[in-house]
């Protein structure tokens, strides 16, 4: 594992369905049920997503951690967001274009190549990137590509999300808040 201190910590967080996991499981070839038992996966109940249950969670793991924000792609965010502003989370749309997708997408690469991004060995998160296509702009710029990509990159493209806020901060404050302490991604 070496020095943790000079790497970002990633504290990845996935829910499914409970009552899909086996249907889910068989469609995208993966083991949910294991990674459930093995708990790098959260079950919510019933066959839908519970999205009550993750605002819970959300809410938890903020009073256990010293979440400063939460950066959500706005395509998705429904009740959720008005939910966890109304407990006191401070929430930040984060875009998923090439603009502000551009810069933590190539970040991402170079902590991963340098070996500076720790995630445990994550098996959720270790899919995720397995299935990571990248797609470039005339510009050069480059993302994480849902379209192209063969399965699953959600927790890919969360740590984009907590490193393009990171990087904002960074060059707005001078230095990063996960400077002195790690990135949780949910």
């Amino acid at each position: 594992m070496g020095d943790l201190a000079e790497k970002w910590i990633a504290l990845p967080r996935f829910w499914v369905p409970e009552d899909d996991i086996l249907r889910r499981g068989k469609r995208d070839r993966v083991p949910y049920d294991t990674w459930r038992d093995q708990g790098f996966l959260d079950a919510t109940p019933g066959n839908a997503t519970d999205f009550a249950f993750i605002e819970a969670e959300i809410i938890r793991l903020a009073g256990r951690h010293d979440l400063r924000e939460l950066s959500y792609d706005r395509t998705f965010a429904g009740e959720i967001v008005q939910h966890l502003q109304d407990e006191g989370i401070n929430l930040v749309q984060f875009g998923q274009g090439f603009l502000s997708m551009a810069a933590p997408t190539a970040e991402l690469e170079r902590l991963s190549v340098s070996r500076l991004l720790w995630h445990g060995g994550h098996p959720v998160l270790r899919w995720n990137a397995s299935n990571v296509a990248v797609r470039h702009d005339p510009a050069g710029n480059i993302k994480p590509d849902k379209e192209r990509s063969s399965e699953r990159i959600d927790g890919i493209v969360a740590i984009c999300n907590a490193l393009g806020r990171a990087l904002l901060r960074d060059v707005n404050a001078g230095r990063s808040v996960y400077d002195s302490r790690s990135i949780l991604v949910l």
